[in-house]
Parts: structure tokens; sequence; C-alpha cells
């Protein structure tokens, strides 16, 4: 069972090495949010399911596991394509609308990146 997303816009100052996360937006994000995001179209047919914990994120061929995923991941992503991914430990401080994942390295993105949510086996 998967989930997938192409990449069709990379913002301006959406990718920075010093902060360790990707803005996803669909392509109804306004013109300002759009220049700090990725902005990203589901393929169709859609399934969608709930992420959990242990569940993988791949861009292209790079897998991530998700080590925390916020209470309104599911619905934002449903509506608006939007979610932040965070490529750090989530201490205290989780963001409900955040997906937590690892390594803790930023994936290298590109325009036609797709990104691909899978349950653990």
């Amino acid at each position: 069972m998967s989930m997938q997303s192409k990449v069709i816009q990379i913002g301006e100052k959406a990718i920075d090495i010093k902060e360790p996360m990707i803005i996803l937006f669909d392509d109804s994000a306004t013109p300002t949010l759009q220049e700090v995001s990725v902005i990203h179209r589901f393929v169709e047919p859609q399934e969608w399911f709930k992420l959990e914990d242990g569940d993988r994120i791949l861009f292209d061929d790079q897998e991530y596991r998700i080590s925390y995923v916020g209470t309104h991941v599911l619905k934002n992503l449903q509506s608006i394509g939007h979610t932040t991914m965070i490529f750090k430990n989530w201490d205290d401080e989780r963001l409900e609308t955040s997906i937590y994942l690892t390594p803790y390295i930023l994936p290298t993105i590109t325009d036609g990146t797709t990104i691909t949510y899978k349950k653990k086996d």
C-alpha cells in the first residue's frame, strides 16, 4: 500500500541546508508560500491511509523512516497537500502538522521527484 506525489515546483527559498525541513503544499498555495515550499501533486488514484511511526517515505530512491506523525498531517495532506517534513529529533516540542523523519539528512529533491508514502512491512 502506498501513496505517491510528484514534485512540480521547488520554491526559491524552499531548501536550506541549515534548516533540516521541507514544507510541502499542493499548487493551491499562495505565491508567498510557494517561495518557501516544495509544491507537489498527488498521483491518482489515491489510497489515503494514516501514516504511523515506522512507516517509510521515499524521495525517489532515498528512503526515510517516520519517527513521529502529527495528528493533523493526513487531513492537511488530503485537503491542501500540506505537511512539514522535519529531519531532526523531535524532543518535546512536536508540531502536530509535521512528519519527523530519520536519517537526519535532507533528501535531494528535484523537479519531478516522486515522493512515496509506504506502510511498514
